[in-house]
């Protein structure tokens, strides 16, 4: 055997062990990372801060102070309590309705803070918490229209909503066609301007509207027997937050938090049903 060829097959061993090496440690290496990957819960926690999407245009639910322009409203108030409760801060992210479930897709807020209930589409795409609110439809007309008695009454009419809104739907399945509009001031005065002939929004909602602007020429012909409630939706997968959220819910409710907020805007308790 001359020099050269020791050399190789020496060379060619040591290779060998190296890549035996690599093989082995390489599985060790990957248990090791997934085992590291952080909880939603954790993930909050390590940020100390809780991100809601909200519209900030949705009175009394989501809105700016005339006085200090301050974002306030029920939902805020109640984000605010559950992410004090879990020990870190809220914060809000504004933007219109039809993107703020997008925003939790993209990571960009945790959750939405908006009055979004559960549907058959939203509930295969999100984890709900538990709801927090609890209120009812209503069929808005302008004051001089008679003609709707019923919300089976809107089949073939014009819906001023918002695109994706719960409402929107109700308004769709009923056969009424989306007059698409960002916020509920904007519905208005498509209503009253005649570009639509209803709007089916929320019923504490529109009467808080109307406590504004008592001379708006519009109404409530139909309210729903319906109670739809109000969840915080998270991205799937997020057990350990939607199980903390849900703790904190019923701790707030329990000893009188949501109640004193709901108070605060509606004289009354929508916490519960």
């Amino acid at each position: 055997m001359t020099a050269h060829t020791a050399h190789t097959r020496h060379a060619l061993r040591l290779a060998a062990a190296a890549l035996a090496a690599i093989i082995t440690i390489a599985p060790l290496s990957a248990c090791g990372s997934s085992s590291s990957s952080t909880s939603a819960l954790q993930e909050v926690k390590n940020k100390g801060t809780l991100v809601f999407g909200t519209e900030g245009t949705y009175a009394p639910y989501s809105y700016h102070d005339s006085k200090t322009n301050k974002l306030t409203g029920y939902d805020v108030d109640v984000a605010t309590a559950v992410a004090k409760d879990l020990g870190v801060k809220a914060e809000f992210s504004e933007a219109n309705f039809d993107s703020l479930l997008a925003s939790v897709d993209s990571k960009k807020t945790d959750s939405v803070a908006n009055e979004i209930t559960v549907t058959a589409e939203r509930k295969a795409k999100y984890d709900f918490t538990e709801p927090y609110a609890y209120s009812y439809g209503v069929v808005v007309t302008r004051k001089n229209d008679n003609s709707i008695k019923s919300f089976d009454d809107i089949k073939g009419k014009k819906d001023a909503g918002q695109n994706g809104s719960n409402w929107a739907k109700v308004a769709q399945d009923k056969g009424a066609t989306l007059v698409q509009v960002n916020d509920f001031s904007q519905a208005v005065e498509t209503l009253t301007s005649g570009r639509a002939d209803v709007i089916v929004n929320d019923g504490l909602a529109v009467l808080d509207y109307l406590k504004q602007k008592p001379n708006a020429d519009i109404k409530i012909a139909v309210k729903s027997e319906k109670t739809p409630a109000a969840h915080f939706p998270l991205r799937k997968g997020s057990d350990d937050l939607t199980e903390a959220i849900n703790k904190s819910i019923a701790k707030l409710r329990k000893d009188g938090t949501l109640k004193k907020i709901s108070e605060k805007y509606f004289g009354e308790d929508i916490s519960t049903k």
